[in-house]
């Protein structure tokens, strides 16, 4: 049958029927009076029941047909849409519908399935998650691409037809994935083409390989640049994101419209049709494409086009804004064979483009702005060195809104007024707040800084610039008309980003600009974002060891103390001037649209920028030549003080958001600077570390730092610093999703809130350790963290029966009756451990697999112990009776050694601190059910309920009961005799004897019946 047809054509209720049938076959029935159903005027002019469709699992689907009325916009309303019918198709208990929404004599189709909210659980069936509904929508009919909606058509008839075949068939993940993956390879058969190289995965790094010749024409006008293949790849991205945008254009009807009307008869195949008709097809990036750019980004006199080669007697919008502005880049020659523009804008014009950006509720299945995100995760190889991830847009929703509420709930003390104020953030229903706070809210939200340090695409400041639209249209009561100028209000006053990739700042300023084009009916000139979105090192305000904040170390730290409160700054250099004439002129960029002004007020920036660098105390001749070279702004240093001066002004930003690097490489120079400016970190630098410290500078006194970042910083070693700087402010959320919330990152994940201001002694931490992002909360008082040795976040361990404060009652910590080193770390194994004693030097050595849970093999390899091995131990550390402890596996397994082993990387060595206790005492503890129980909270891991790599540091917290070496005895007689029974036979089971240590510790802690079943289930 043939779906296109069908599909590309005005709604006719046979042929769709038809198409229906040839699906779903027997499963669909159609009435053949079709059935009217109750829905709100304003909406639609009439709604038809049609039939209906039973599927080979039981559930049902209800098919509507709805003729909208003329006040909906059909391109753009969609929740009003989604929600029109639920209660019908609910009450007749389906799960879910198809609905034909339509005007009369309108070409365009909205063609949607609205279910319930399931998700896919591991085996791949189906669970609700809420009784919220989510729409996956196509906008098809005449002038739109179909070929996704042709092929999940087509490939929904060959599956199972079940519920699980619905949803997957119209995923936008499904559509996502695809276009993913051709943008991708359109890329680098370019990229392959001009620099005869690509870029293959290989064990999950990329690699570059060589696979054929260089264009050596387009390579030479590279070269003048210093890294010319990067150059290329940097311009080919540019070109790339600069078609999208252009289809993005297109699709508002903007391009090619007839001289002298109104901007409505536009070609929806301009750039397509402009290739189709060129005669320089094999230069059509120097001939057309770059004529056409500077169209764009220039004033012309009624919008007509300035060349020929795009077209006589046309008009092209002046949009403004950066993307299309002439660089050095622009000013080489780019002779592209025909082939690879026309498999490009080929490869564009099979998809629709949709500008409106999908949220996590409602999907319509096109290519819309969102998707740059994943382009650009998708598209800089490098991205992962620098720890960059794309983040899902439901966890992005969650963070925008529990930070905005408790920004909004700053200062507020009832709890009445702070749930009302999240009731109407979540559900933008301005009822909800009481009489009084309706207009206090609304000032908060014309109010609000927000920055994101690491903004990457734009995800967070997107969803921001959503939930305030939605927040203040909702108390404003702002139409249609009025979105544009209250979203380049927002836009303007209330966000801020930097990022040090300058590909992101690129892609995150295009996602802003195609927010605001999404409500326009007419182009106009976009606002500028160069100074609100920007490239730069988020991390240092210092350069060479120059100081650039315009304040000396001791006055930082004076401002930081009275964060908030009104106080001039000091600086250390006379030279206001700069600072006066930087921000005059950054202010006035905001507002002009005239592309020759703006050079010149850049330049005046620019050049104030360095002046006042320059005349900064401690600025050497030689720092002075190197700032010359740098451009303004660069990748080296971000100079907040100057650039946002006027959030800093008042104190620093009220919300600090986002998912910063995590993992970025760094070089041994970098991480000494990193240690200089953020003392708190310690021998191993993780750049969120560095981040999360970052905001807390960031935000002014009660502002709100929300993060997702990996769940190691609860009990990693290196950051109890940083957890004790935390636990002095005041936590807001610790959400431990721990399962791998980014496809490309292996990493377990949580999302992280606190608050600038001192935690308040009776205040509790709202904590979710269920995996979910919307699980079960528990709340932990904020002393917990205070209390906790190592300052570690031991969420998992917290009891709310207090099982764990029960077992530190009259015991110590093994920490303190233990002394647990790492093993001998050589260097070159191969060189320095051999298979025969060659001298006294050479000692006897175990490896992780020679022990066992109360036994150990002898391998017969020795160690050549002496001086040549870097930081050896005292041979005394080995040479005594102690613990063996392997380091990795499911279950804890640990031995008692008195031969005298050395031992290698995978070992513990534990040996005796307090003599207070036997070893085969502290060995039985550490081998028992209850210390794995306990260790599997500590580590956090899923996996089977069991750790897999635990750290010296989770023994650490674990509690001995201290009682008398007589007490001990018991316990140690049965050890003993398990030791005895392993080294004759090894192969024996001593399971019996070893439940025999349970119980008896167990007993020793004075633990009831339901707590021994607890861990013991927990166990299974």
């Amino acid at each position: 049958m043939d779906y296109r047809s069908i599909i590309e054509s005005k709604y006719n209720r046979a042929n769709w029927q038809n198409l229906l049938y040839d699906i779903f076959r027997q499963r669909v029935q159609f009435w053949q009076q079709p059935l009217s159903v109750p829905a709100d005027e304003s909406m639609a002019k009439r709604a038809l029941y049609t039939g209906k469709i039973t599927l080979p699992d039981g559930h049902v689907i209800a098919i509507y047909e709805v003729e909208l009325a003329d006040s909906v916009v059909i391109e753009r309303n969609r929740a009003g849409i989604r929600n029109l019918l639920c209660s019908n198709w609910r009450g007749m208990g389906c799960s879910g519908a198809f609905m034909f929404c339509y005007r009369q004599n309108e070409a365009v189709l909205r063609f949607s399935y609205v279910s319930e909210s399931f998700a896919f659980a591991e085996d791949g069936s189906l669970a609700k998650e809420s009784t919220d509904t989510k729409r996956f929508t196509y906008l098809l009919g005449e002038g739109h691409r179909s070929r996704t909606a042709i092929k999940q058509f087509e490939d929904l008839k060959k599956s199972a037809l079940d519920l699980n075949a619905i949803t997957k068939a119209f995923s936008v993940e499904a559509l996502s994935d695809l276009f993913f993956k051709e943008y991708k390879k359109q890329y680098e058969d370019i990229i392959e083409f001009i620099t005869g190289k690509r870029m293959v995965k290989v064990a999950n790094k990329w690699e570059e390989q060589v696979t054929g010749q260089p264009c050596r024409e387009i390579m030479q006008e590279f070269k003048q640049f210093p890294d010319a293949e990067k150059a290329v790849r940097d311009y080919v991205k540019k070109l790339m994101g600069r078609l999208v945008f252009i289809q993005f254009l297109q699709k508002k009807g903007w391009m090619g419209c007839s001289a002298g009307e109104a901007w409505n008869d536009g070609d929806k195949e301009f750039v397509q049709n402009l290739y189709a008709n060129t005669p320089y097809k094999n230069t059509f990036v120097d001939d057309v494409l770059e004529p056409l750019f500077n169209d764009i980004n220039t004033k012309r006199v009624g919008d007509i086009t300035g060349s020929a080669n795009v077209g006589v007697n046309i008009k092209i919008p002046y949009l403004n804004g950066g993307l299309f502005e002439n660089d050095d880049y622009d000013k080489t020659k780019f002779p592209l064979p025909a082939k690879f523009m026309k498999n490009l804008l080929d490869f564009f014009a099979s998809y629709n483009f949709t500008i409106d950006e999908n949220d996590p509720d409602d999907a319509e299945i096109g290519v819309d702005p969102e998707m740059l995100g994943r382009i650009f995760e998708n598209l800089l190889e490098d991205n992962k060195d620098k720890g960059a991830f794309y983040t899902p847009k439901e966890i992005v929703q969650y963070m925008c809104r529990e930070s905005l509420i408790a920004y909004l709930q700053t200062d507020v003390k009832d709890e009445a007024t702070k749930e009302a104020i999240r009731r109407f953030v979540v559900t933008y229903n301005p009822d909800a707040l009481p009489a009084g706070v309706k207009e206090v809210v609304d000032q908060k939200l014309k109010d609000v800084k927000i920055c994101d340090p690491a903004i990457g695409s734009g995800a967070f400041p997107m969803g921001l610039l959503r939930e305030l639209y939605s927040c203040r249209k909702a108390i404003e009561g702002i139409d249609d008309e009025s979105a544009v100028s209250i979203k380049t209000h927002i836009i303007q006053n209330n966000i801020y980003g930097v990022d040090i990739e300058k590909g992101a700042v690129d892609i995150a300023r295009l996602r802003f600009w195609l927010a605001l084009i999404v409500d326009e009916k007419n182009p106009h000139a976009l606002p500028n974002m160069d100074f609100k979105i920007m490239q730069g090192n988020s991390l240092l305000e210092q350069y060479e060891g120059v100081e650039l904040s315009g304040m000396s170390l001791d006055e930082q730290k004076k401002r930081k103390l009275k964060k908030g409160d009104s106080m001039q700054i000091t600086f250390v250099f006379d030279e206001r001037d700069a600072l006066e004439n930087i921000k005059t002129a950054i202010r006035e960029y905001y507002h002009t649209d005239d592309y020759a002004h703006k050079v010149e007020l850049r330049n005046i920036i620019n050049d104030n920028v360095r002046e006042y660098i320059v005349n900064l105390k401690g600025c050497t001749p030689e720092i002075k030549q190197k700032i010359a070279n740098l451009p303004i702004p660069n990748d080296q240093f971000f100079l907040w003080h100057i650039y946002f001066k006027e959030v800093f002004d008042n104190g620093g930003f009220d919300i600090v958001i986002g998912n910063p690097p995590y993992g970025a490489s760094l070089n041994e120079d970098e991480k000494e600077i990193y240690r200089e400016v953020f003392p708190e970190v310690q021998f191993k630098i993780n750049t969120y570390t560095l981040f999360v410290l970052q905001a807390e500078r960031l935000l002014k006194k009660n502002g709100v730092t929300y993060f997702i970042i990996p769940s190691t910083m609860l009990d990693n070693y290196f950051e109890e610093n940083v957890r004790k700087k935390l636990s002095e402010l005041q936590l807001l959320e610790i959400n431990d999703m721990s399962d791998t919330v980014f496809e490309t990152a292996v990493v377990h994940s949580m999302i992280f809130g606190f608050r600038e201001i001192v935690c308040p002694e009776d205040y509790d931490v709202k904590v979710n350790i269920t995996e979910q992002l919307y699980g079960d909360y528990i709340y932990i008082p904020c002393s917990f963290f205070k209390s906790e040795p190592k300052c570690m976040f031991s969420i998992r361990s917290f009891d709310s029966n207090d099982l764990m404060l029960k077992l530190k009652q009259g015991s110590k910590r093994l920490f303190d009756v233990l002394d647990i080193r790492q093993a001998i770390k050589s260097g070159d194994d191969k060189t320095y451990i051999v298979k025969c004693k060659l001298g006294n030097n050479y000692k006897p050595i175990l490896r992780g697999k020679d022990i066992g849970r109360y036994q150990t093999k002898d391998p017969f390899l020795y160690v050549n112990y002496g001086r040549h091995l870097a930081c050896p131990r005292s041979p005394e550390i080995f040479e005594q009776p102690k613990i063996l402890i392997r380091e990795a596996g499911a279950k804890i397994t640990a031995t008692y050694d008195e031969s005298n082993y050395y031992i290698m990387s995978s070992l513990y060595n534990a040996i005796l601190k307090d003599n207070k206790f036997d070893l085969k005492y502290l060995l039985a503890l550490i081998c028992s059910n209850l210390f794995q129980y306990l260790m599997n909270k500590l580590t956090f891991e899923k996996t089977k309920g069991a750790f897999t790599k635990a750290k010296i540091f989770h023994y650490y917290e674990l509690p001995v009961k201290d009682i008398s070496i007589f007490e001990q005895q018991q316990v140690i007689r049965i050890v003993d005799e398990i030791l005895s029974i392993k080294r004759n036979n090894p192969s024996t089971d001593t399971t019996n004897l070893e439940h025999e240590i349970d119980m008896l510790v167990y007993n020793i802690y004075g633990l009831s019946a339901e707590e021994i079943t607890e861990i013991e289930n927990a166990l299974l």
